[in-house]
């Protein structure tokens, strides 16, 4: 049986926090002329400014950082770089300030609620031509190096995001959560499930899907080890999820199925891996870039049994253009949580009912009159897919 995508997707993008950073309204006329959308990596590569001393000004992707330290990538070779001291400043200044009671709610609420945080920023972004602007630095973010005569850089600025990918911070308690970016401008997750050896979990997947759907990412559904017998209902599975719209490719280190394929969805695009323990996807990391994997301990695991390189984001470049993306953290994404209110949305297939409910605020759950469960009944949605909805809505998936 022959599997392959059969959706072409287009670049989206997320957002991200780490280390304190924020424009300044106060900034140069000409700086924030220069300012423009960036859709891709590929969109920085160009020659650099000079400024009025003569010092280039690169365009560039952050590919790491720690202690206030960054490595950008741009035109001109690798750049370790600090903030601009006003940048640095920014952030405190910005929490310092004094504000309304409302306007303090409003700024706790963004702080520590990443549902809400992600909820305004769509807003500000549907309602607005412009992409956000970050107000802390984040691997993948797009920026402004200047370089100084000892090869060193200083970031000037830090350009819009297209997208982000955050979690829960290790700080976060019951009584607040407080959001951590993870990455920025993430084109695409890879999720990697085998056919077999250990059978698929689609519940996993199927929570999987809905985080990036509320992250606005595009989702691969990889099925690996192609070449091993497997149960029928893979079958079924791979069909149905193509069926309501995602991608879907089958692949085989082995016998090289789906490969190249794999290939051109990386190309040009900056790439999660992700799934469960013993997938393979070490195995197709190395089939793309050979010997990669080895030496970045690049794959995450979503059950958190993975063993990790690196304790933060990390860009590593792919020699057909595109970028893999790291992060220790990322074991920690299938426990994010999507606002009860906001999780029908992130079921691709449930939206063309969503709004015809009985009830304005129908859970979807088990009330009369609800659309869902309507649909379910009449087989226009799956009904593994609203076990899923319902198990995630009671917070039982995990």
């Amino acid at each position: 049986m022959t599997h392959h995508s059969s959706k072409t997707y287009e670049t989206s993008t997320t957002d991200v926090d780490q280390t304190e950073v924020t424009t300044d309204a106060t900034q140069d006329t000409q700086d924030i002329e220069e300012i423009q959308d960036i859709q891709d990596i590929q969109d920085i590569q160009n020659t650099p400014e000079m400024n009025h001393r003569g010092e280039e000004i690169f365009r560039g992707v952050v590919l790491n950082g720690a202690h206030g330290i960054y490595d950008v990538h741009t035109d001109g070779g690798v750049i370790r770089a600090q903030l601009r001291g006003k940048l640095k400043k920014a952030f405190k200044q910005e929490q310092a300030a004094k504000s309304t009671s409302k306007e303090r709610v409003r700024r706790d609420k963004m702080l520590f609620d990443p549902n809400y945080a992600r909820k305004v920023e769509r807003m500000q972004s549907r309602n607005s031509n412009d992409a956000p602007v970050p107000t802390r630095l984040s691997v993948g973010d797009y920026v402004r190096v200047r370089r100084l005569s000892d090869g060193s850089g200083v970031i000037e600025e830090i350009l819009p995001r297209q997208s982000a990918l955050t979690r829960k911070d290790s700080g976060s308690s019951e009584k607040r959560t407080i959001a951590q970016t993870l990455l920025a401008n993430l084109d695409l997750v890879v999720m990697v499930f085998a056919v077999a050896q250990p059978e698929p979990h689609f519940g996993l997947l199927d929570r999987y899907l809905a985080i990036c759907e509320e992250a606005q990412l595009h989702a691969l559904i990889c099925f690996n080890k192609a070449d091993l017998p497997h149960d029928e209902y893979v079958d079924q599975a791979s069909n149905l999820y193509q069926g309501i719209g995602y991608s879907v490719l089958w692949t085989s280190t082995q016998t090289g199925q789906g490969i190249d394929e794999l290939r051109t969805h990386l190309k040009d695009h900056t790439t999660l891996f992700t799934g469960p323990s013993g997938v393979g996807k070490s195995s197709l990391v190395n089939a793309i870039e050979p010997g990669m994997a080895i030496r970045t301990g690049l794959v995450s695991d979503i059950t958190g049994k993975g063993k990790h390189t690196t304790t933060g984001s990390q860009l590593y470049p792919l020699s057909i253009g595109g970028w893999l993306a790291d992060s220790a953290g990322i074991r920690a994404l299938a426990a994010l949580d999507i606002a009860p209110e906001d999780l029908a949305n992130c079921f691709i297939e449930f939206r063309p009912y969503l709004g015809q409910c009985e009830y304005i605020d129908c859970s979807h759950i088990n009330e009369e009159g609800c659309a869902i469960i309507r649909a379910v009944d009449e087989g226009n949605i799956d009904e593994s897919r609203h076990r899923s909805y319902v198990k995630m809505y009671l917070g039982e998936e995990r």
